[in-house]
């Protein structure tokens, strides 16, 4: 049995030009109005266990998507249909009454959404520890920051066990601590069997976290399909360098990907070229990473190369591409090596990512940039960004 089923499903506004038009068809019956579709036409199957990513510009229609399988809105056309308990964190505080304490919302926000007052008193030590608001849980929610009513919220809405979990925009606040931990948390209800849908405009998260992702325009359907393939495509025809860059290094806020509070820091990233940082396109670039490990974990390596100019990414990867698993370090200081092959860069200039992430690739603990310069003697008049081997292999035909 699918969870989330819509079928050409749409939601429409109705807008007057004056405010007597929208009383005049409230009483004559008529129809002066016009309909503005906020989304229309979609259709989507969520199965159990399903993670879905809803990316778009801003207007697309994602919020209003996620409301309608909420069932904060009805269809103004089409079918939305959901089985299960349904849970969805959109706007910060929604549920939330602002003159109760956090704890007190507990159980006015399970009463809303119907679920048995015994069952949150029965989960309140762990929603507690999870979004660990210590004594603030007994302030009222008009005290607490944006932080604090997402940690609140989160806590609440993944404790209770959903068959559907819709989660808004809420990781775009709090920080990245505990950012860590909602991703962890979702990766486990998802294992569990929940569905869910995520919308974010951090598309590192989108293709690291979901296994399909329905890319909105205008309130229609653009592509749905696999994350990465969708992501790419969006990336590429929005042209939004902000939007597009798939790496978490857009995450994070501190210069340089660098926190005292981050598990692990990287200290220096160095180009080991004789060259120093001007390279010959077709030479090998090496880099060393120096790193410090703060707190014993499995880590990852990552990478990524975007156009200096454009700030354009071309490439990322991550040291599981290449089948190097997740390696355990405990505190200490370290080193990692690594050459990139250059054949496809053209002349011009480039920063190179190097950093560390945890062992789900969701989260970048840290990372530091190198600037370098491609030379490249061939002519640089094409317009493409990047360079791939091409075998030419020309032959006469005869013809009768």
């Amino acid at each position: 049995m699918s969870r989330v089923r819509l079928s050409g499903a749409g939601k429409a506004y109705r807008t007057y030009r004056r405010p007597q038009d929208r009383l005049r068809d409230l009483v004559f019956g008529t129809e002066s109005f016009h309909a503005q579709w906020a989304i229309r036409g979609v259709d989507l199957v969520l199965e159990q266990g399903d993670s879905l990513g809803v990316i778009g510009n801003n207007g697309a229609g994602k919020s209003t998507l996620m409301k309608l399988v909420a069932g904060v809105l009805t269809p103004s056309c089409g079918h939305v249909e959901v089985n299960g308990r349904v849970t969805a964190i959109l706007e910060l505080g929604t549920g939330f009454h602002p003159e109760f304490t956090g704890r007190e919302n507990l159980f006015y926000s399970a009463e809303v959404l119907g679920v048995p007052r015994q069952e949150i008193v029965d989960r309140a030590d762990d929603i507690l520890t999870f979004s660990e608001l210590g004594d603030a849980i007994d302030d009222p929610i008009k005290t607490y920051s944006t932080g604090m009513v997402m940690r609140l919220g989160f806590s609440l809405m993944t404790s209770i066990h959903p068959d559907v979990l819709i989660v808004d925009e809420a990781l775009a606040v709090g920080d990245q601590i505990f950012k860590q931990k909602c991703i962890k948390r979702m990766s486990e209800i998802r294992e569990s069997g929940t569905a869910i849908m995520f919308s974010s405009h951090s598309m590192h998260q989108v293709t690291q976290f979901c296994d399909r992702a329905i890319w909105l325009e205008k309130g229609s359907t653009v592509a749905l399909g696999p994350a990465a393939e969708i992501v790419d495509r969006y990336v590429a025809a929005t042209g939004n360098a902000d939007q597009g860059k798939r790496s978490a290094v857009n995450d994070i806020q501190q210069p340089e990907g660098q926190s005292e509070n981050t598990r692990c820091r990287v200290t220096n990233v160095e180009v080991l070229n004789e060259g120093g940082t001007v390279i010959r396109r077709g030479e090998g670039l090496h880099v060393a990473v120096e790193f410090e490990v703060r707190v014993a974990d499995r880590y990852n390596f990552g990478i990524a190369i975007d156009r200096r100019e454009t700030g354009q990414r071309l490439a990322a990867e991550t040291a599981r591409d290449t089948g190097l698993p997740s390696l355990h370090f405990s505190p200490g200081e370290y080193r990692v090596e690594f050459s990139i092959d250059t054949h496809p860069l053209r002349r011009g200039g480039y920063l190179v990512a190097a950093g560390l992430l945890d062992e789900s690739l969701l989260r970048v603990e840290g990372y530091r940039l190198a600037e370098i310069e491609v030379e490249d003697p061939s002519p640089a008049s094409s317009p493409g960004m990047m360079r791939v081997g091409v075998q030419w292999d020309v032959k006469r035909s005869h013809y009768k």
